[in-house]
């Protein structure tokens, strides 16, 4: 009888601590790290998203390889990119994918990952324009630009410098642009090199690239809020670009994305 009381509270013990260890186990796996990060969704061929709200891209996919390398998934949240560096501010999301300009102003306000594409300005125009070889030909014509980004305020602070010609027309979604130019709507618009060799290759639009001079070069990477709290995250982040860079990934992601090579740094 004792031995079989014995037996009977070892197995109730067995199975309180088997309990235990299971509901720690199931805690610790519901515990996921989530990193948000904002866009606007419609920057391809960077960011864009499927008939299924699926995001895809060149900075998507860089993404996942470095969240799911550090152990994080990702919680997407779209908006309108003139509202997104807002979101970041406040804290809603981590960080933007939307191939961010690591500038020179962005920079005093907040810490950058390492680089993971490198490209410059350039001037998208009607196949037949000749007349637009410089930034100085864009006086008394319309350029269009993405309402809000680098590029926008690049023009902006040029004009001012220069008795303000340049017709500046924003637009808060750069989709229908590029058939403006080519419709003869907008005299050109300013966009990312490698963003404007990929849209004409796929939109087969009578548009060409101005010339093969950048109006301005950038090196591309993800913004963080300035935090002590977030300076090991971000060490172990840019860690993992630069594995990604080394070992040739980022150039067969981009190869996979782009009509040029975006993983070379500037000269």
């Amino acid at each position: 009888m004792k031995f079989k009381t014995l037996l009977f509270l070892t197995l109730i013990a067995s199975l309180t601590i088997l309990l235990v260890a299971c509901g720690k186990n199931s805690d610790e796996t519901s515990e996921k790290k989530v990193l948000k990060v904002g866009s606007s969704g419609i920057y391809p061929p960077f960011i864009s998203v499927d008939d299924k709200g699926n995001p895809q891209g060149y900075d998507v996919e860089v993404l996942e390889l470095v969240a799911e390398s550090l152990g994080y998934d990702i919680e997407w949240t779209f908006a309108e990119f003139s509202g997104i560096f807002g979101m970041l501010d406040a804290g809603n999301i981590d960080t933007v994918a939307n191939l961010i300009a690591a500038t020179d102003e962005r920079r005093e306000k907040y810490d950058f990952s390492s680089p993971y594409a490198f490209s410059g300005a350039t001037l998208v125009v009607h196949e037949d324009t000749n007349d637009i070889n410089s930034i100085e030909d864009l006086k008394g014509k319309k350029v269009g630009v993405l309402l809000g980004n680098n590029l926008h305020k690049f023009l902006e602070d040029w004009n001012k410098e220069n008795g303000n010609e340049i017709i500046i027309t924003p637009y808060q979604d750069v989709s229908g642009t590029y058939n403006e130019v080519a419709l003869g709507r907008l005299d050109a618009f300013i966009d990312v090199k490698i963003t404007a060799a990929s849209r004409i290759s796929k939109e087969g639009l009578p548009l060409k690239i101005y010339g093969e001079d950048y109006l301005i070069n950038y090196d591309y990477a993800f913004p963080f809020v300035r935090s002590e709290d977030n300076k090991e995250f971000l060490d172990s982040f840019s860690s993992e670009i630069e594995k990604l860079l080394k070992d040739g990934t980022l150039k067969k992601l981009s190869d996979k994305w782009s009509a040029i090579d975006v993983t070379v740094p500037h000269k």
